[in-house]
Parts: structure tokens; sequence; C-alpha cells
């Protein structure tokens, strides 16, 4: 993938405008209109379903919306700073979690239920108990997840600058996704007491929570970015190429995850071995597809960075910048340490 990210042209650099803010409520676009009619529709859904969770074990809910909150948020802050040059509008960002957490579970349940009947018929019941979960799920969810970045990418074409905003969102989508999902796995799967809900934290998120949805959709993302913000440097061909081979990466690290293909988990876990077993199991499924989006993440710095240097490179020893300055600005480390001493000496507004 690494000749997919080169440094653009600079004439194209101004398309880029790394100082505007948009909005979700973009009220006069078809898209912000079907976007917010399927939320509306599944998040009754989704709440019914809710309600029948806490029905079933009031404190065990309770306390898995705790847990998974304690996840959640880090892993929010975590994707929203990898975004190094220009942080996206936080009502995009939340309707991208919403996305995934209310419309694309809601949505995947009916599908997955339909598929897995099929599945059921044509492979018989022991070959669906063993492969059902790998060849419904991957493509259902994976794809329903994407129709949401696809309707933020119609909406707000003009924040997805570059790959990395379409993995910020995509992974904003994923990580929704996971924690309504794993709210499921605690009460219906591993009863819903709270010591069931400990024991699902552990399986779900203390040893997999690396991997899964969050990476899945990040991939998903960087597709439809690359589609959007690449209109003028590539063919449509070869950016709907790209966006389908990160769609179909993501479907195949899901379809590895479901499947039985080099499970290592323990059937039960019994003692203490067996629960550290757990992490490393999901390592074995879970770290390949880990490394391949760091490496893309990488790159997209490394294209940002490029771009941020040939804006600024020629106002270098003017009156406004000079190269140390420039050096603070390409390193985020350093600006971020700049920012600080700014708050701490003349105080939040000259932070900024």
């Amino acid at each position: 993938m690494t000749d997919a990210l080169p440094l653009p042209p600079a004439k194209r650099l101004a398309r880029h405008r790394w100082a505007t803010r948009g909005t979700l409520f973009r009220v006069r676009s078809p898209a912000f209109w079907l976007f917010a009619s399927v939320l509306v529709v599944t998040g009754f859904l989704s709440i019914q379903q809710q309600q029948l969770f806490h029905g079933v074990s009031p404190s065990g809910w309770a306390l898995s919306w705790a847990l998974l909150g304690l996840y959640a948020l880090p892993v929010f802050l975590l994707v929203y700073v990898l975004d190094l040059y220009e942080r996206e509008p936080l009502s995009l960002l939340a309707g991208a979690f919403l996305w995934g957490a209310v419309a694309a579970t809601t949505l995947s349940a009916y599908a997955n239920e339909g598929w897995g009947l099929v599945v059921a018929r044509v492979g018989g019941p022991e070959f669906a108990s063993r492969w059902t979960a790998a060849l419904t799920a991957p493509l259902v969810e994976e794809v329903l997840k994407a129709a949401g970045i696809v309707l933020l990418a119609i909406l707000a074409a003009d924040e997805f600058d570059d790959v990395m905003d379409g993995f910020v969102y995509g992974a904003l989508c994923g990580l929704g996704f996971a924690v309504v999902e794993d709210v499921f796995y605690f009460i219906a799967v591993f009863g819903g007491s709270p010591s069931g809900v400990l024991a699902g934290f552990w399986v779900r998120v203390v040893s997999s929570g690396l991997y899964g949805h969050v990476l899945y959709t990040g991939l998903s993302g960087m597709g439809i970015a690359y589609v959007v913000s690449r209109r003028e440097e590539e063919p449509l061909g070869h950016r709907v190429w790209v966006a389908a081979g990160l769609l179909l990466a993501a479907v195949a690290g899901h379809f590895l995850w479901n499947s039985p293909l080099l499970n290592l988990f323990p059937g039960a876990a019994k003692g203490a071995g067996d629960w550290l077993k757990i992490p490393l199991a999901a390592a074995v499924k879970g770290v390949p597809l880990l490394i391949f989006v760091v490496v893309l993440v990488r790159l997209a710095h490394r294209r940002e960075r490029g771009w941020l240097e040939a804006s600024l490179r020629s106002e270098v020893d003017r009156p406004g910048l000079t190269a140390v300055e420039l050096g603070i600005l390409l390193a985020p480390v350093a600006r971020r340490r700049s920012r600080r001493d700014l708050h701490a000496r003349a105080g939040p507004r000259a932070a900024r």
C-alpha cells in the first residue's frame, strides 16, 4: 500500500482547508435526513433491546455500561488525537459513533439472523454451529457500518481531507458498534450477573479490545476517504479498487476472528491458566491486522506532514514563521509541549 500514499503535487494543496470546521447538521442535504431517519427508526428498536437487557439483570446491565464507558472513553480520545494536524468536528464524530452503536447494530441483528438461517439450511446444523458467525457477520456488519461512513462522506465531503480522516470516522463508528455488541454479549452470552459481566469484560475488552470493530471500520473508512479525497489525483476506477480492497481486508480480518481457524481459545475457562490463555489466543487472530492498520496510519501521518511542510516551507524566515517554529509545527509532541508552555505563560487563548 505504500505507493498509494505519495505526497500530493503542490498545486493541490489549496484544496485541503485545515482551518475550516464542519458540522453534521447540514439540514439542506438529503444525506443528513437519510442519516437522521435511519438513526431515529433504529434508535427506537435499540432502546427496546436495552430495556430488555435491563429487565434481565438491572445490576449486570448497569455494570456493563459502566465498564464499557471506561473502555470507550480512552479509545475515543486516542482515535481523536491520532488526527495530528486537524481535529474533526465533534458533531460528525458523534454521528459516526451513533451510527455504529445504533443503526449498524440494529440492522445487523436482523440481517445476521436471516443469513444465519440460510447457512443452517445449506450446510446443516453442525456446519452452521462452526461457521455461521464467520459467513454472516463479517460481510453484513462491515457493509452496514461502512454505509454510515459513506453517508457522512456525502454529507461532509469537505471534512474528508485524506485517508486519516476516514480512519477516524470509521474507527469511532466501529467503537460504537463494539460497545453495544459487548452489552449484548455480557447479558445474553455471559449471563448478565455481575460475575458474568466481569468475565465477558475480560474476554471481549481486556483480552480483545485492541482488535475488532475499531480496526475493521477504520480500514473501511480509509477506503471511503480515499475515494473522496483523491478525486484530483487518481482516476475513479483506481480509487474504487482501493476502497474495495480495504473493505475486503476488514471483512477478511473479521472473518478470521469469527471463524474456527487459528482458534486457540480455551473451550471453557476453568482456572487461572485458561483465563491467561485468552489474551494470547486473541493476539494470534488480532495482531496481524493491528500491525497492518498501524502501518497505514503511519503512512497517512507521513503524507499529512508532507502537506504541512510543503504549505509552510515558503514562509520560513519571513516575519510570520522561523525554521524552529516550523520544526515545532511538524512534530506533534513538540507542538503539544509548546502549547502547554503558552497556556502556562499566557492563558488558554494564547495556546489555541
